[in-house]
């Protein structure tokens, strides 16, 4: 049987999937998680393996994936939608042609687009050249009440657990929020901290053991990122560790979840312009909930 490497394998799936984008909310529990650094990371190694990635940010840019790269995001999705900035100047460039753009403060705008606006926005992202394969959104717990829509719009979920103490505590709190939230059924999970592999399976199946019998979810095994001195070296110098160290045990783990992005099936998703609808719809949603409550 003929083995299919990664770059070629990305080939195919655009070939048979022209026009599709595969949608992914990094979420987590917790700060302390460093889910901004597995967003960065494995933005960079979809890149290496021949992905047009593309990542939103909804946090605090001080602190997200641009950030642990080194870049610094000036502007913000809003700033588009408010027509103060074109969708070239919000998009920063990183390593291996990975795009950023700030997301934090787009939220409210969204709930609030008519449908020529939706449609200028739309227009605007699917114009974007090359066009995105795989759009990373990351986001910290949804405490805010514009974190959710993006989720809901996704076509995938991935928790960061942290296997320090509470993070399975903080874990099951999230999916709890988010199911409950937005009516999602599976998620992936990505497990940091843990001192070994056994330790990490240990925490993942604990998360979702717990998870199918309280919440009828499941949370698949997405993978870990090992304790490793290389990805704290590659974190002092802003870079990924799979551009500073490729032979690292990180480069290998990071690498190792992009591999199984790619082998997921696509059920379901469709173009940016799928995407934004989705987003818009379920920001009128949390919008208008949240007129109702106050």
């Amino acid at each position: 049987m003929s083995i299919v490497i990664p770059d070629q394998a990305a080939g195919l799936r655009r070939m048979f999937s022209r026009g599709l984008v595969r949608t992914v909310t990094v979420t987590s529990g917790n700060a302390e998680s460093g889910r901004s650094s597995v967003v960065a990371d494995l933005a960079v190694a979809l890149a290496r393996r021949g992905q047009n990635a593309c990542v939103g940010e909804q946090g605090d840019s001080s602190q997200g994936a641009a950030a642990r790269l080194g870049l610094t995001l000036r502007h913000d999705l809003a700033d588009f939608i408010r027509r103060d900035r074109r969708i070239e100047d919000i998009l920063l460039h990183g390593p291996e042609g990975v795009r950023f753009f700030g997301a934090a403060w787009a939220g409210r705008l969204l709930g609030m687009l008519p449908q020529d606006e939706e449609t200028r926005l739309t227009d605007a992202l699917s114009r974007l050249d090359p066009p995105v394969d795989f759009l990373l959104l990351d986001s910290p717990a949804p405490a805010r009440d514009d974190v959710a829509p993006w989720a809901a719009a996704s076509s995938e979920i991935v928790v960061v657990v942290s296997a320090a103490a509470d993070g399975i505590t903080d874990a099951y709190g999230l999916i709890k929020r988010l199911s409950q939230a937005i009516a999602r059924r599976r998620f992936h999970a990505v497990v940091t901290r843990a001192g070994d592999e056994d330790h990490a399976r240990t925490v993942h199946a604990n998360l979702a053991a717990t998870a199918e019998r309280f919440l009828g979810v499941t949370v698949a095994w997405l993978g870990w990122m090992p304790p490793d001195p290389d990805m704290s070296k590659a974190l002092r110098l802003h870079q990924a560790v799979s551009c500073a160290f490729p032979m690292s045990r990180s480069a290998a783990a990071i690498g190792a979840v992009a591999d199984t992005l790619l082998t997921w099936p696509y059920a379901g998703e469709d173009g940016l312009d799928g995407f934004v609808h989705r987003l818009v719809q379920a920001s009128r949603t949390s919008l208008s909930a949240n007129v109702r409550a106050n």
